[in-house]
C-alpha cells in the first residue's frame, strides 16, 4: 500500500473518530441539561420535596445525568488524545444507564395502556424529557458511540442492573423504616410488607430478568452498531485511491 494512501486512511479514520466523540459529547451535554432542568421542574411542580426521588423515573434521570457528566470528561480526553479510554467500569456504568432508561421506556408504555390505573401527563416538559427524550438519547448514544469491550458473559451482563439494585435498596430501605409511608409507596410491587414471599420472589425475578434481557440486547447492539462510524474506512473510495486493499 502506498504511503500517501496510508496517510489518507489515517486522516479519514481520525476525522471519523473525532466526529464520533464530538457527537457523543454533545448528546451527553444535552442529556445533562435536560436531566437537570427536568428534575428541577418536577421538584417545583409537584412540591413533594425529597419524596420526589421515590420514583424510578426521577432517580433514573439523576443516575443517567451523573453518568453523562463523567462521560463528557472522558469524551473530552479522548478527543484531545485521539485515544480510547478502555475502562470496563466506564462501559458498565454506561450500560447500566442505558438499561435504566430502557426500563423507564417500558414504564411509560405500560402507563399508557387502557387498563392502567394511572396515566401520566406525558406531554408535560419534565415527563416528556424523563420518559421519552432522555431514554432515547441515552440508548441510541450507547449502542452507536460507546466502544464495545467484547461479548459479555452472562455474569457480566448483570452489571447492567446496577441501577435496579441501587434504586431498590434505597427505596425499600425508606419504605421499611417508615420514611416513605404506605400511601406514598411509588409502585404496588414495592409494598413488600403486605406481599406474600412468592409474589416478592416473582417480582425480583421479573425485574432482574428484564434488566438482564435489556443488558444482553443493548450490549449486542453496541457491538454491531458502534463500528458503523468506521465502515469502509479503508475502501478505495474512502481513501481516494483507484486500487482496492481489504487488509491494512
Amino acid at each position: 500500500m502506498e504511503p500517501n494512501r496510508i496517510d489518507r486512511i489515517e486522516r479519514d479514520f481520525r476525522h471519523r473518530y473525532g466526529c464520533k466523540k464530538i457527537v457523543n459529547l454533545l448528546v451527553s451535554a444535552l442529556i445533562v441539561v435536560l436531566g437537570l432542568s427536568s428534575v428541577i421542574y418536577i421538584w417545583n411542580y409537584d412540591g413533594d420535596g425529597v419524596l420526589t426521588f421515590r420514583w424510578m423515573t426521577v432517580d433514573g434521570t439523576v443516575f443517567t445525568t451523573v453518568i453523562s457528566l463523567f462521560y463528557i470528561i472522558a469524551s473530552l480526553l479522548e478527543i484531545l488524545r485521539y485515544t480510547e479510554i478502555t475502562s470496563r467500569l466506564l462501559y458498565f456504568t454506561r450500560l447500566a444507564s442505558a438499561v435504566a432508561e430502557s426500563l423507564i421506556i417500558v414504564v411509560v408504555l405500560l402507563s399508557q395502556l387502557p387498563f392502567s390505573p394511572q396515566h401520566m401527563h406525558i406531554l408535560r416538559y419534565d415527563m416528556f424529557n424523563m420518559h421519552i427524550t432522555i431514554p432515547l438519547l441515552t440508548v441510541s448514544s450507547f449502542v452507536t458511540n460507546d466502544s464495545p469491550i467484547g461479548k459479555l458473559k452472562a455474569g457480566k451482563l448483570f452489571h447492567g442492573t446496577w441501577f435496579v439494585t441501587l434504586y431498590a435498596a434505597t427505596v425499600l430501605t425508606l419504605i421499611l423504616t417508615g420514611a416513605i409511608t404506605h400511601e406514598m409507596i411509588p409502585y404496588a410491587f414495592m409494598d413488600v410488607a403486605n406481599m406474600p414471599a412468592l409474589a416478592i420472589l416473582l417480582c425480583v425475578v421479573f425485574v432482574y430478568g428484564t434488566g438482564f434481557l435489556f443488558s444482553m440486547i443493548l450490549s449486542r447492539w453496541n457491538r454491531k452498531l458502534s463500528w458503523l462510524w468506521f465502515r469502509r474506512v479503508a475502501s478505495p473510495h474512502a481513501a481516494g485511491s483507484p486500487d482496492r486493499t481489504d487488509n491494512l
